[in-house]
């Protein structure tokens, strides 16, 4: 048995989808012991930290795959639309071939290019030896992330081309509204045999538009919240003697937040710990561009963490466990807070982080309210929801660590029916 796992995240800077995958890896290993475990990656040596023996597959092979032309500019002398059609033809239909064309191809023109031409082999000949592809949990089936939507996509209709079974576990989908991205969603995702979603709104009704039948579909939760649950089965007393808010902010395009938040949202932050008197502690859960969340979380809370103690999931949970309330404008950080029983507060502006942000407070039904960052009133209404998750922390524990269990008894459950996928693989 050999499995193809395709981590989405492929640097290993995101300790929530690296969470993800790395349960991923363990719910495949109860499967299947013995069998082959391939992880499609940039980062091998992250890959085998985290999770363990498996292989590492160069994602960059892909990149190539996808944008290899054979005959160059051949466009200037054949008709463009025509070419491109014949070209990707032969990239879907018989992609040994076409990956053994580009090898030739650099050979001829002396390129010293050994390393990426072995990439795009390695990439191809993944697909072709492997019994089942796996597309692990993240929210980047989006508008936000064309580049990585389009190469999920091209994974996976090589693989159903095949004939090899295609499950997506733990995912996040939409807003997806780019006609270019609809129409090769709307081409692949309904011939996936398994997607296990982490929520019941916004991904549903995407995956319904594009024409993915309700028998394929499984609302799971995040399969994240399998790490963060184990670690209060494991030291449910664990408590800090002195109370804390954790906090994070997530600047980037894709979350409609910039650094001019940061100002105002420190003074209210602080205010409200003083109040209570907590201690502001920060929850990084990004490590993309050289420290994302790390260097927000210093300006915000004029705090300083060592980043090597904070790179691992496990790392980062044990912090949240320190937390009375977690403020986050991370999806990770909510996730991470409510599986252990911790009331978040949420902070959003986006389209893209009201619907993450949204999909999770439904799954656990209690202990997550949302704030958005664009409000006239933004101090007070944060203070009030600060105040509100303050006071029921002791109410909404129990509650959310139930959701929490069920949560990942249905991803469990998800997995399980991976079996049925090999069944058919086989049969085939």
């Amino acid at each position: 048995m050999t499995i193809l796992v395709d981590s989405c995240s492929y640097t290993c800077q995101n300790v929530g989808d690296l969470a993800m995958l790395t349960v991923a890896v363990a719910r495949l290993r109860e499967l299947w012991p013995s069998a082959t475990i391939r992880v499609l990656t940039a980062e091998p040596h992250l890959v085998v930290r985290h999770c363990g023996d498996v292989d590492a597959v160069p994602v960059e092979g892909r990149r190539q795959f996808l944008d290899e032309h054979l005959l160059g500019r051949a466009d200037r002398w054949l008709p463009a639309p025509a070419w491109h059609r014949w070209e990707d033809s032969l990239r879907f239909a018989r992609p040994q071939v076409f990956s053994a064309s580009a090898s030739l191809k650099r050979r001829l023109r002396r390129r010293t290019c050994e390393d990426r031409t072995s990439a795009l082999e390695q990439f191809v000949g993944a697909i072709a030896s492997s019994d089942l592809l796996i597309v692990s949990g993240a929210g980047i089936l989006n508008d936000a992330f064309p580049d990585h939507v389009l190469g999920i996509l091209a994974t996976i209709d090589l693989a159903v081309r095949r004939g090899i079974p295609v499950a997506l576990v733990g995912q996040g989908v939409g807003p997806l509204e780019a006609v270019a991205l609809r129409r090769r969603a709307a081409e692949v995702l309904p011939r996936a045999s398994l997607i296990a979603v982490r929520e019941s709104g916004a991904s549903i009704k995407v995956l319904q538009s594009l024409g993915v039948h309700s028998s394929r579909v499984i609302v799971t939760g995040d399969d994240a919240i399998e790490l963060a649950l184990a670690r209060v089965r494991q030291r449910p007393a664990a408590r800090s003697t002195s109370p804390a808010m954790g906090v994070n902010l997530r600047v980037a395009a894709y979350a409609g937040v910039e650094t001019d938040m940061v100002a105002p949202l420190r003074d209210t932050l602080a205010s409200a710990a003083a109040a209570r008197g907590a201690r502001l502690i920060g929850i990084p859960i990004a490590h993309h561009q050289g420290g994302m969340d790390l260097d927000t979380l210093r300006g915000l809370l004029d705090g300083d963490w060592p980043a090597e103690t904070l790179d691992a999931p496990q790392a980062v949970i044990d912090r949240v466990a320190d937390c009375r309330i977690v403020v986050t404008g991370s999806y990770h950080g909510a996730v991470f807070a409510l599986a252990q029983g911790i009331p978040a507060v949420a902070l959003v502006k986006s389209p893209y982080y009201a619907a993450k942000m949204t999909g999770v407070a439904g799954q656990f039904g209690t202990g997550c309210e949302l704030v958005r960052l664009d409000r006239d009133d933004l101090p007070i209404a944060l203070d009030a929801a600060i105040h509100r998750a303050w006071e029921s922390a002791g109410a909404v524990r129990e509650p959310l660590l139930r959701a929490a269990a069920d949560q990942v008894r249905r991803g469990r459950y998800a997995y399980s029916r991976l079996r049925d996928l090999e069944r058919e693989g086989t049969s085939q």
